[in-house]
């Protein structure tokens, strides 16, 4: 009999070691998923002096750009490719403030707040604004370097001009003496600190002070849904809940596009600028792919304001994240259809893969995508073919990533890993988009308003 409790005993026990032991594999994200052929770049760890602090949204904003929004109130901006810690803010106080995810401009990140939206410049974090709200702000808003737009409620659209600085530091270089010889600087460089420039602090300042103007409200009876989004520097597009997709001019209330959906959006829309080279002569189009509750995926070209129906693909049920467009192709997710892989200018389904549920990065040779479970997968990106997929992961976080070949993860205790593909050409990041909202160096015309004529006039 003692024998017997006594081999029971040591059973128990290795089972407990055991168990111990596939814990920490499980929580260790580089043991893992060295057989899927990733391998680390860096780690950091959260800061966590609480056990409630957790983190509450982990989003990459932009190829260099990763924001973790703590529970207790805390924002903080890592660099994606090293891993160092950009900057840190506080939001509010602790566990007691009301957060929603961020957006991300060339120079801005803005956070909603509560009843407001927190207006940050992005290489310092140095808080430039805040713009109160009527209601809090259920769904992202959007923004470009100009312009800040919010759904307001359940029905209204409400429009900012945002004071740019950098356009003012360049008008102030543009005003040099020839004799300085210094080079104009940029219009927008997101490398670049407002307080890096050649002018007076004073200057800056008084600049700082003036507050976003409001530009514009627009509503709609049939209310929204889904986030508005900027598209480019010179419209604003969103779609009512009915299905209607429209295109406001950015500085007036002013309607210079339209489409009628069958249904509504199922998902956010995605905005690109495709850029097409054609004998050393490179011209860019404005992109608008979206998602509809009558299970397929519609792209638009904007030109000059307008709509133009590209193509129409059916996937068979509501994509359930906003399509990603990376290069010449775009990557959708199907809530029981799957990951699709199509042709960027024809819509041609290239390949699709029953069991992806989540598009997640994707390098030269692979795309690395979430199953039903949760667990990271690897595909071949030529075919979709499955190649492998983690054990264990449930605990961790993917982070989505439409920007860079890197895959981001969180891990349960509260690590922050970033991977590669262990493919000699990825040691250096593939960055394959970076925030933009206007083609580069190209000054976009805007129309000019006639004058008016008086009554009885010439």
């Amino acid at each position: 009999m003692r024998r017997i409790s006594l081999l029971a005993l040591l059973a128990a026990i290795w089972g407990l070691v055991l168990e111990s032991l596939g814990q920490i594999s499980s929580r260790d994200p580089a043991a893992a998923l060295s057989p899927l052929g990733l391998v680390p770049v860096w780690s950091v760890p959260l800061p966590r002096s609480d056990p409630r602090q957790e983190a509450l949204f982990v989003q990459l904003l932009d190829a260099d750009l990763l924001l973790v929004q703590m529970r207790s109130g805390t924002a903080l901006a890592f660099d994606a490719v090293t891993g160092n810690l950009r900057w840190l803010v506080q939001l509010g106080p602790n566990f007691r403030v009301y957060q929603r995810p961020a957006i991300a401009s060339q120079l801005l990140v803005v956070i909603p707040v509560d009843l407001s939206l927190d207006v940050y410049e992005r290489k310092s974090g140095v808080r430039l604004w805040r713009v109160e709200l009527n209601n809090i702000a259920h769904r992202a808003p959007a923004c470009d370097d100009s312009h800040l737009v919010v759904l307001d409620g359940e029905d209204r659209v409400r429009c900012w001009l945002l004071p740019h600085v950098e356009r003012y530091l360049a008008s102030q270089a543009a005003d040099r003496p020839p004799a300085t010889n210094k080079p104009l600087a940029p219009s927008v460089n997101p490398s670049r600190s407002l307080y890096d420039a050649g002018v007076s602090s004073y200057e800056i300042r008084r600049q700082l002070i003036r507050e976003p103007q409001r530009a514009w409200d627009f509503q709609d009876s049939a209310g929204f849904d889904l986030p508005a989004l900027t598209a480019t520097d010179q419209c604003v597009a969103f779609v009512s809940r009915e299905g209607k997709l429209r295109l406001v001019a950015s500085d007036q209330v002013r309607l210079v596009g339209e489409w009628q959906f069958p249904k509504p959006l199922s998902a956010p829309m995605g905005f690109f600028l495709v850029e097409r080279t054609n004998q050393q002569v490179t011209s860019w189009e404005p992109w608008l792919i979206a998602p509809c509750s009558d299970n397929a995926l519609y792209a638009f070209r904007i030109h000059q304001g307008k709509l133009t129906p590209v193509w129409q693909r059916v996937l068979g049920d509501e994509a359930n994240a906003a399509p990603i467009l990376l290069g010449n192709r775009v990557f959708v997710a199907a809530a029981s259809r799957g990951l699709f892989c199509l042709e960027r200018d024809t819509g041609r389904v290239q390949w699709q893969q029953l069991e992806a549920r989540e598009f997640i990065a994707t390098s030269p040779r692979l795309v690395f995508a979430l199953d039903q479970d949760r667990r990271l997968m690897v595909l071949e990106r030529e075919s979709g073919a499955v190649l492998g997929r983690a054990a264990g992961n449930s605990q961790w976080r993917a982070v989505a990533n439409q920007f860079t070949d890197r895959v981001y993860l969180l891990s349960g205790d509260g690590r922050l890993y970033c991977f590669r593909d262990r493919a000699p050409e990825c040691r250096e990041p593939q960055i394959y988009y970076r925030l933009r909202f206007a083609p580069p160096a190209v000054q976009l015309a805007k129309p000019v308003a006639a004058p008016e004529k008086p009554e009885g006039g010439q």
